[in-house]
């Protein structure tokens, strides 16, 4: 539980928040590596360092330190992978203890930072992983 002095929010703490800013729906890993790429270009100064370091990719940039703390979260039971057979890819939901932690974040965020993490993952999930792969790096749709 943390304390109303809570710290700066931590990278690891922004992939919580962006699952759930998908709601039931989740993310896939595209989605995912898109709404916190986006979120790092737009909204640099509300983030503390270390945050995730984005590398070119063959087709879009990537997080391999993202995956690794997404993987701890699927561990721990936070966060659920499900497999979706129509889709060809895995989705990541909130599970009853990652909502939680969710909103313990909640109050220690800047509320223009939330907003804006919140509308990437909106514009995020409307797009084709088609686009997702070959436009990101180029946008700028939202913020």
């Amino acid at each position: 539980m943390r304390s109303k002095a809570a710290p700066n929010v931590e990278p690891r703490d922004w992939l919580l928040l962006a699952i759930a800013a998908a709601g039931a729906a989740g993310l896939s890993p595209i989605q995912l590596q898109r709404s916190l790429f986006l979120f790092s270009q737009k909204r640099k100064t509300h983030l503390a360092s270390g945050f995730y370091q984005f590398e070119p990719g063959d087709a879009w940039p990537f997080s391999k330190a993202l995956y690794e703390e997404l993987d701890a979260f699927v561990a721990a039971g936070d966060v659920t992978k499900e497999y979706r057979p129509e889709c060809t890819q895995s989705f990541f939901r909130l599970a009853d203890s990652g909502r939680m932690l969710a909103e313990e974040l909640r109050p220690h965020l800047k509320a223009e930072a939330s907003s804006y993490l919140e509308e990437a993952v909106a514009w995020v999930t409307e797009q084709s992983t088609l686009d997702l792969a070959h436009k990101t790096p180029t946008i700028r749709v939202v913020g």
